[in-house]
């Protein structure tokens, strides 16, 4: 009988500065082990591509609904649905949606996330994009399972 092989396509979010960290072995690591089974892995480099941790109105193209009481959950879905949001999240939110595995490598800095991981997770798991708020209680609000 013939072993069935299943090829994911991972996406890892790294978030650490150093290439010589414990964070960037186990990354190496985690690439190294995955590629060497078929998969095709894709690293978001954070550090390394100065992503932008501070979820701002800088990250609609255009205009806003409403400038002068500036919502980032409304402001960033309803950019999402009309495709006014920026490049960079734009790329991170494609990467993620083309992802079978989502993989978070990272220290920790004060019992959480460094900011850079965070400020990914703000802005790229947008409403519209990652989750609804039609029902918030129900296990159908997350549409990207984060693994």
């Amino acid at each position: 009988m013939a072993l069935l092989k299943f090829i994911f396509e991972p996406l890892i979010a790294y978030a650490h500065q150093s290439s010589g960290s414990f964070n960037a072995a186990a990354t190496n690591a985690a690439v190294e082990v995955l590629t060497a089974q078929g998969c095709t892995v894709e690293v978001s480099d954070l550090c390394a591509m100065s992503f932008k941790a501070t979820a701002t109105a800088e990250d609609i193209k255009g205009d806003l609904k409403n400038a002068e009481n500036f919502c980032y959950l409304d402001e960033s879905k309803l950019a999402w649905e009309q495709g006014k949001l920026s490049d960079d999240i734009t790329k991170e939110q494609a990467k993620l949606a083309e992802a079978d595995l989502s993989l978070f490598q990272f220290p920790m800095y004060w019992f959480s996330v460094p900011g850079i991981l965070k400020g990914w997770l703000d802005r790229v798991l947008t409403n519209g994009f990652a989750f609804s708020q039609e029902k918030p209680y129900s296990l159908e609000t997350f549409k990207v399972r984060v693994q």
